[in-house]
């Protein structure tokens, strides 16, 4: 129960170690085996007729315990080593290739009696090598050592003992006991390799599994973020329209509503005094260049040309001395600031208020009397226009007003209208002062 409770992962360590364990005590049987026969066969002083039984001599016996256990905690580091750190795949391949020399250095001092530690290797070898082409070259590199590396391959090709021989001198319960526990090993050896190669299959598909899963939520995600852009750029579109929209309407309303004053002043004086008709329309022109240039230069997305080459202070006295002489409308400017310096944006929304109040006193209430007022109170500047003009009982928001309000609400600020009275609209303004 404790073992379906761990992750595969967890699963794969665990018998890995066990192969580990497993492997050592095959090594160390065989070899103790042989050590121990060679030792009795000696002490029983029946060393003529075991040699009589064998088809060549054994070499060096008393060597097999130290080489082959030696060489297999040798293997154990090598492969501690690499599962420690990152190695790239020519020396993951170079570390596999060295496995596989000490396995066969320790199947040779058992004389082929065992093949099972290519087991333990391949197992590592499935697990560590991610590229195909290195995992087939060693792969097919421990299949062939896995085929051929045994004793009766072997037999007439190199001269060795094999391990029943050396059983031969026991009895023929004690041969089968040996036998049986070595079977035991083997068999058990191979179990726990198809274990670690199942939990390893079922690793690799659940990794396939996460990997489809983050690959879809990946395109999921890209799907929203290309949504989100899209959004974005109708969003930067739609706000780019309004601010174009605002900056024409500010400009060439408040041109054209001067123009259109001017001219029906000028039908009334032609046959009055041609001469001062001649004086307006030649201020009417001037007038009617200046908005086309603010026109361009807010389509270029450029601040008003007044703002570009004036301070707010003299462009405000420009454009309202200006708009004084086409309209021929009374205005009164007063600002309680001891200098109006702020920033850019701040000065273009001032600027466009002042522009777009005149305007519709003009225009919508035929106002004869303008009156703009600039105070400050603690960070908030207080811009009031006002006129004489019909006012209005019900205030419908229209282009103009509208814009004033985007306008104010970019700054965090507040503007408010009021129409029972002439027209009053009162602005407040968080300000930062320019340098």
């Amino acid at each position: 129960m404790v073992i379906q409770n761990w992750s595969n992962d967890k699963k794969m360590r665990w018998i890995h170690r066990m192969l580990c364990y497993l492997n050592f005590a095959i090594i160390a049987f065989i070899a103790f085996m042989i050590d121990i026969t060679t030792r009795r066969i000696c002490d029983m002083q029946e060393a003529r007729a075991f040699l009589s039984t064998l088809p060549t001599l054994p070499t060096k016996p008393e060597l097999t315990v130290f080489v082959s256990v030696s060489a297999y905690v040798v293997l154990l580091c090598i492969m501690h080593y690499y599962h420690r750190i990152h190695l790239n795949k020519w020396q993951q391949t170079g570390c596999f290739l060295i496995e596989a020399g000490i396995c066969v250095i320790i199947m040779k001092m058992l004389n082929f009696s065992t093949n099972s530690i290519l087991l333990l290797v391949m197992a590592d070898l499935l697990t560590y090598i991610n590229t195909n082409r290195e995992r087939i070259l060693c792969l097919s590199v421990m299949i062939v050592l896995y085929l051929f590396a045994n004793y009766d391959f072997l037999f007439g090709w190199i001269d060795m003992v094999s391990f029943d021989q050396y059983l031969a001198c026991y009895h023929s319960m004690t041969q089968s006991m040996l036998i049986t526990i070595h079977n035991m090993l083997t068999s058990m050896n191979i179990i726990l390799f198809i274990l670690y190669m199942v939990f390893l299959v079922q690793d690799k598909i659940n990794e396939s599994k996460e990997m489809m899963q983050m690959n879809q939520e990946l395109q999921n995600l890209n799907d929203q973020l290309k949504d989100y852009a899209e959004m974005r750029e109708r969003m930067g579109e739609t706000r780019e329209r309004n601010r174009l929209a605002r900056e024409i309407h500010d400009t060439l309303g408040h041109t054209l509503t001067g123009l259109s004053v001017g001219l029906d002043a000028c039908v009334l004086m032609s046959e009055m005094d041609p001469s001062a008709t001649k004086k307006q329309l030649s201020l009417l022109a001037d007038s009617a260049r200046v908005g086309l240039k603010d026109v361009r230069r807010s389509v270029d997305k450029l601040r008003p040309d007044a703002l570009e080459h004036f301070t707010l202070q003299e462009a405000l006295d420009k454009m309202i001395l200006d708009f004084r002489a086409v309209t021929d409308v009374d205005i009164h400017f007063v600002c309680h600031l001891p200098h109006l310096s702020f920033d850019k944006d701040v000065e273009e929304v001032i600027y466009r208020i002042i522009q777009e109040g005149m305007t519709n006193s003009v225009r919508h209430g035929q106002a004869h009397e303008i009156f703009i007022s600039l105070a400050k109170e603690k960070d908030t500047l207080i811009l009031i226009i006002e006129d004489d003009g019909i006012g209005c009982d019900s205030i419908h928001q229209g282009f103009g007003l509208h814009h004033m309000q985007e306008r104010v609400a970019l700054l965090q600020g507040n503007i408010r209208f009021y129409g029972s009275d002439g027209f009053i609209i009162l602005a407040e303004i968080p300000i930062r002062e320019g340098k």
